[in-house]
Parts: C-alpha cells; structure tokens; sequence
C-alpha cells in the first residue's frame, strides 16, 4: 500500500465531513435515544481502537486504526487487518510538527491541515474528527449532512452512543458520499 493510498484510507476515514469549515444540517428531529440526552463533554485527551474500511464502488480497503491524543502530542497508528502497523501520523505539540511515517519514508509539516492540504488537497482538522467520535452535534442513529470546505456533501451517520463517565462516544460512524462508504468502528475508547 503506498503512502497516498495509505492516507486515503486514513483520512477518508477521518474526513467524514470533519474538515475545517464543514457546515453541518441535521435531519429533522424526532425522539432523542436515551444516550444522546446524556450531557456529556468533550474529552480533550483520549485514546481510541477501532477498525476502518474504506470502499469505492466494488473496491474495498480496511484496517485497524490506534489514535492516541495527550497533552502533548496526538498519534495515530493505522495498521494492516492482522495487525502489521502500515503507517504512523505523529503530531508533536511542542516542536509544532507533524510526520507521517510509513516504513522508511517520512513526510514532514508544521501542522496536519498543512499536511493533509498537501497529500491530499483537503486540510484535516483532528479537533473536528475528535469531536465527531465523541458524537458532537450528531443525533444517535440519525443521518446529518456535512459539507466540505471544498463543497463535497457526505451523510454521516453515529450509531450507539456508549456513555463513559461524563463522555459518550459512537461505537460506529459511517460516512456516505456517491459510491463511497467510510465505516468507522470504535471498539474502546477511553478518555486519558
């Protein structure tokens, strides 16, 4: 898997409407499932496992992702389906860098919207993808549509809220756009 099409994965991932500047309209709303009346607030620091997949028309790429966030720096592990680590995002708060490291090529930027604009022509914003997982401005189970800054409609949808102490997040999101579906499932996420 080269590096672009291991980024693609990641951030396809990721970009589920999650960019910066993504304007966002909920579908009409109806009865609020008991998890999402929890008031619940951002975890700041947190840890996720998860699992991705990725398909395009009849093409299909998956994986696993780690995607630990601290104080001081964020890393985001994306591994092959048997565990084999494909690729490393590391973002060092401090030094004000971001790598991409997959084997013995790194790819270096001070911030990852400057990287993610430069790979792929759309600036990432990690916050926002934080935000999504913890189902920030989401309703349980109910399709919200989110507009790119670059103008790209996806309906993304956050499926089981599970409550953590004062933190919710979805075990699942999925992210539809044409013949493209983004899964994301999250199998423990802990806020640090």
């Amino acid at each position: 898997m080269g590096i672009r099409r291991c980024f693609f994965v990641f951030t396809a991932v990721l970009a589920m409407a999650l960019v910066e500047g993504c304007a966002m309209t909920a579908a009409p709303a109806g009865p609020t499932p008991f998890a999402a009346e929890v008031t619940s607030t951002l975890a700041p620091y947190f840890l996720l496992n998860g699992r991705i997949s990725v398909r395009v028309s009849d093409k299909i790429d998956s994986g696993l992702i780690r995607w630990h966030r601290s104080d001081n720096e964020e890393r985001v592990g994306l591994y092959s389906p048997l565990g084999s680590q494909v690729a490393e995002l590391l973002s060092d708060k401090r030094a004000l860098a971001v790598t991409l490291q997959q084997g013995k090529n790194t790819i270096a930027a001070s911030s990852v919207t400057e990287l993610t604009q430069s790979l792929l022509g759309v600036p990432l914003d990690l916050d926002r993808v934080a935000e999504w997982t913890q189902g920030y401005r989401l309703r349980e189970n109910e399709v919200t549509e989110a507009i790119l800054a670059n103008g790209d409609l996806w309906s993304v949808t956050a499926e089981r809220y599970i409550v953590v102490g004062n933190h919710r997040y979805a075990s699942r999101v999925i992210a539809i756009k044409g013949d493209t579906v983004v899964r994301l499932v999250i199998d423990e996420w802990m806020p640090q």
